[in-house]
């Protein structure tokens, strides 16, 4: 009975101990570790202690340092740092050193939109379309004239054959005069009349000539048969003339023909005195002087070298003129020198491009 009686005892003993005192000793146990833990942990879990609700957080340990309060939804970027409106940006005032303060400019203020100033586009252009003539000139221009042409079939055929721009000068009352003049004009190519003057060592003229011996009657009289007899003819030069050219009398009877015309002068300047370009501005004709004879000298070489003095003169003053004939020699060199002329820097132009404007004169007005 003993036995058994404090077997029972310790039975019971042993239930109510573990309903009682386990629990408790099971509190202690947290409150110690939350409230103390161990001084040898190293690693914190801050995971379950900052999903704690805010009221509930227990006091921090002073070795973890100050607690920070966690909000459940954080700010957004444009809450913490609102953006500028781009509309509404600051703008510094800048003002010119140099000038006063009354001259400032009030930049804060609304601008006053004023219709803009047509002439002051129209000066802006036109500056720049100088500077632009002025950074890219024109090449230098040269203009030939054939002369003495009409008196062979060869000589019509190879000038006919040069560039349109080369002018043609016929002789009149010659057997090719009116087919090269009809040829040359359905070119659309220049053409005067080539008109026979006096010369001082009184070489023969042939038909068609002008005298210094002549009166103003005869002269006009022979001239203004010659003009009619050629068509398409828009000028005239003289065959020779170092004679009759020094004339003034005779060059303003001459002059006063082609004026009635409409018709320009070239002054082959066959004499140093002579005064017909000087006597065809006084009229009010576009006139201008040769520059260079061409074949004086009828070799290759010698053309050569009267084509490069040619190029000088064009390179020096903008612009030149030559006269040649329809030799052989000079046809030759022509067809062929004339194609390259880009390689020279220059022009081949028309012969009224290199005419001098037609001005009017008290003598013209007479």
């Amino acid at each position: 009975m003993d036995a058994r009686f404090k077997l029972a005892s310790l039975f019971i003993f042993f239930i109510f101990s573990n309903a009682f005192f386990l629990p408790a000793a099971w509190a202690v146990d947290n409150y110690v570790t939350l409230q103390q833990p161990p001084k040898t942990e190293e690693v914190f879990d801050f995971s379950e202690y900052l999903a704690l609700p805010e009221q509930k957080m227990p006091k921090q340990p002073e070795w973890l340092g100050p607690v920070l309060p966690v909000s459940p939804e954080p700010k957004s970027l444009e809450q913490s740092y609102p953006i500028i409106d781009s509309e509404h940006t600051w703008q510094p005032i800048i003002a010119p050193i140099l000038l006063s303060p009354e001259t400032v400019p009030n930049v804060l203020s609304a601008p006053t939109l004023t219709q803009p100033d047509k002439t002051s586009f129209d000066k802006a252009d036109l500056m720049a379309t100088k500077k632009f003539v002025d950074e890219h000139p024109k090449p230098p221009k040269i203009a030939i004239l054939i002369d003495d042409l009409g008196y062979n079939r060869r000589g019509m055929e190879s000038s006919l054959a040069l560039p349109t721009e080369v002018a043609l000068a016929i002789l009149p009352e010659t057997p090719y005069a009116h087919q090269t003049a009809t040829r040359a004009q359905a070119q659309l190519r220049t053409t005067l009349l080539h008109a026979p003057m006096e010369n001082q060592r009184e070489l023969k003229l042939g038909p068609g000539g002008l005298y210094a011996k002549m009166s103003e009657q005869e002269l006009k009289a022979v001239l203004i048969k010659d003009l009619e007899g050629l068509p398409g003819i828009q000028g005239a030069n003289n065959h020779m003339g170092s004679l009759l050219t020094t004339k003034p009398e005779s060059m303003k009877w001459v002059m006063e023909v082609l004026k009635a015309r409409s018709l320009f002068f070239i002054d082959s300047l066959t004499s140093p005195d002579s005064v017909a370009e000087k006597t065809a501005k006084e009229y009010g004709l576009r006139t201008v002087r040769r520059d260079v004879f061409l074949d004086n000298i009828r070799t290759e070489k010698a053309i050569d070298k009267q084509f490069s003095r040619l190029l000088k003169l064009a390179r020096r003053h903008g612009r030149a003129l030559a006269i040649g004939h329809p030799y052989p020699e000079t046809m030759s060199y022509l067809q062929h020198r004339l194609v390259d002329l880009q390689q020279d820097g220059v022009r081949l132009v028309a012969l009224s491009e290199l005419l001098e404007p037609s001005k009017t004169s008290e003598t013209a007005k007479k």
